[in-house]
């Protein structure tokens, strides 16, 4: 009976998530829970294995939540050939797909694809990366992605002028909103607006004020204010965020 169940696991097709890091702050990494959820339930319902790989998380096994659907997944303790070792190792159990969670990890599904040649391959990109030309060996490793997927066009067309994927194999699909959105929106309908803030019209920019993510905009933002005043003299820009950049 043993013998029979594990030789029923070992054809189960395998559908492999490969991503930076999923227990961190930050937009890619909850991105990269919320892909990692998706790709668990999916894989259930079509009677799949799902084995999800994080590079940078701690070295053991994690298992976390994400509105309500769970996920398990193993870290690599910033272990690249560790993390490549493991991608290989789950690629040799009839992998069916494999999706990768940022554009650096573009190499290892290039090297898992002469593992398993059928394999069908899908990179995500999420901005600022893929704004200028990576890499030879990732970019190359990129264009040979069935599908690299970018979460705005304007960020596709980076894609496709500096990183060269062909317009065939690229799809904009933007970041969905949280699950739990619709609730947060109920529930702060009674919530009381802080003392303070502003009335009229009001920008509203939230996010990390770190120095090393000035890139994001905010300081062009602050300093465009006094340009929009004379057509908005009742304009207010309200800025939300921690970090070292703060001041």
């Amino acid at each position: 009976m043993l013998a029979k169940k594990r030789s029923t696991r070992q054809t189960l097709r395998v559908l492999i998530g490969l991503f930076p890091e999923l227990d961190a702050p930050g937009g890619v990494q909850r991105a990269g829970r919320h892909m990692a959820a998706v790709m668990t339930e999916f894989a259930a319902s079509r009677g799949m294995e799902c084995r999800l790989l994080s590079l940078n998380d701690s070295p053991e096994l994690h298992r976390m939540t994400v509105s309500g659907r769970e996920f398990v997944f193993t870290g690599c303790d910033r272990g690249k050939g560790q993390f490549a070792m493991a991608a290989l190792k789950a690629t040799r159990r009839k992998a069916k797909l494999v999706l990768a969670g940022h554009p650096n990890l573009a190499p290892v599904v290039r090297l898992m694809k002469f593992v398993a040649p059928r394999m069908n391959s899908i990179v995500c990109t999420h901005g600022v990366e893929v704004w200028e030309p990576l890499p030879r060996m990732r970019r190359q490793a990129l264009q040979k992605a069935n599908l690299v997927l970018a979460p705005s066009q304007y960020t596709a067309d980076y894609v496709k002028t500096d990183q060269g994927v062909l317009a065939e194999r690229l799809r904009v699909l933007p970041w969905a909103l949280d699950p739990q959105f619709e609730a947060l929106v109920a529930s702060s309908e009674k919530a009381k607006t802080p003392d303070g803030f502003p009335t009229g019209n009001v920008i509203l920019t939230v996010g990390r004020w770190l120095t090393n993510e000035r890139y994001k905009g905010m300081d062009t933002l602050i300093t465009a204010l006094p340009k929009l005043l004379p057509r908005w003299p009742e304009l207010h820009l309200v800025a939300v965020g921690k970090g070292d950049d703060r001041e």
